[in-house]
């Protein structure tokens, strides 16, 4: 009898690990470097770019967008045009159209002089139009599409230096009338990663969430512009957020300091309702993790990111339920990729992977 509830309790609790093969990849001509996946239907766009261009200095790129269909044969390929910095960071298909947040401007080792625009792009490849949105500095976040409205957060910087003081923005673009709405930071908030639209609610997430800064997360809610801050101890890389019900969850990590070595995972939950905030931590050691990566994808009330086991050092897909459980792992195909700058999708049984290396598909069970 206690073999049998041994079994029961070991089944609940445990991690289940899939294996994967792949289906089909192809290489790039272009791209060195991948910023996005979009996967719609039978489409698959990947945003890219490479510091090979005509100038060759180094610090010059082209932005590039390719079409795939689910075989990975490319349908078309896009170069958005002759700046000397372009970067596709953000790539979301919406309809009959394909939005693509784009960086143009001159980059230099110690400047960056750089405006942010939307290009909309028709299903064929081709720029249909181009919205310019101003001054911006480093990366935007993803982009997110709430009925006509489409949302992302920049940063917006006081110069062209890396030293410059600088604050987020939320942009909201009306796709019909056109309209641009604009929410600025109060103080400091790192530069954007994420940016959730729900109903006529916003919320945008920097890379960091740091101990002594009031602008955790920007808010728009019920007509109203609003900051949270989540008062971590340390400061903690934001890894995903989702909303379930009334309750907005914040995945991060703490991945260790110089006299404090004790790395961990941290989920946050707000309660939309009242603004109360709660919270858990698991140690690394408590989860069998020796490092996590800090770029995941969501599915619903889960994440899936990438982690290094500790016993075994292998490298995983491990995917995070909003307790802090991971419920399920799959091996990362170390032959096809280095694990630090991933871009991937889950979609039913199937894996979207694409890097430096090339774009894959991969089927799991």
């Amino acid at each position: 009898m206690k073999m049998k509830i041994l079994f029961i309790i070991t089944f609940l609790f445990a991690t289940f690990s899939y294996s994967q093969e792949i289906i089909v990849k192809s290489t790039f001509e272009n791209i060195e470097y991948v910023e996005d996946l979009e996967w719609y239907n039978d489409d698959i766009y990947c945003a890219g770019y490479s510091f090979k261009t005509k100038l060759n200095d180094g610090n010059s790129s082209d932005a590039y967008l390719i079409n795939y269909d689910t075989t990975l044969k490319s349908k078309w390929t896009l170069k958005i045009s002759d700046e000397h910095s372009n970067i596709i960071y953000s790539v979301k298909r919406h309809k009959d159209k394909i939005y693509a947040l784009v960086t143009q401007g001159k980059v230099l080792p110690l400047t960056r002089d750089e405006e942010i625009n939307l290009f909309i792009i028709s299903l064929d490849g081709v720029i249909e139009n181009k919205v310019p949105f101003g001054k911006t500095f480093s990366s935007p976040s993803n982009i997110s599409i709430e009925g006509d409205n489409l949302i992302f957060g920049h940063t917006v910087s006081d110069g062209i230096s890396y030293s410059s003081n600088s604050k987020s923005e939320i942009i909201k673009y009306n796709l019909n009338n056109k309209e641009i709405v604009r929410f600025k930071s109060n103080d400091y908030q790192p530069k954007p990663k994420k940016v959730i639209a729900n109903g006529s609610d916003i919320y945008l997430f920097g890379q960091y969430i740091h101990p002594t800064n009031p602008t955790n997360i920007m808010t728009f809610r019920k007509g109203k512009y609003s900051e949270i801050s989540l008062k971590p101890k340390e400061t903690e890389y934001f890894l995903d957020s989702y909303i379930n019900g009334n309750i907005l969850t914040v995945v991060s990590v703490f991945t260790g300091v110089y006299g404090n070595s004790k790395k961990y995972l941290k989920i946050y939950y707000i309660n939309l309702d009242n603004d109360s905030i709660k919270s858990i931590s698991k140690s690394y050691d408590e989860l069998g993790w020796e490092e996590a990566r800090f770029y995941t994808f969501s599915i619903g009330n889960s994440s899936w990111g990438i982690i290094k086991d500790s016993q075994t050092k292998t490298i995983k897909y491990a995917l995070i339920n909003e307790n802090g459980n991971v419920n399920k792992t799959l091996s990362f195909d170390m032959q096809n990729g280095g694990s630090y700058w991933e871009r991937y999708i889950f979609k039913s049984d199937k894996l979207l992977n694409a890097n430096s290396s090339g774009i894959r598909i991969y089927k799991y069970e």
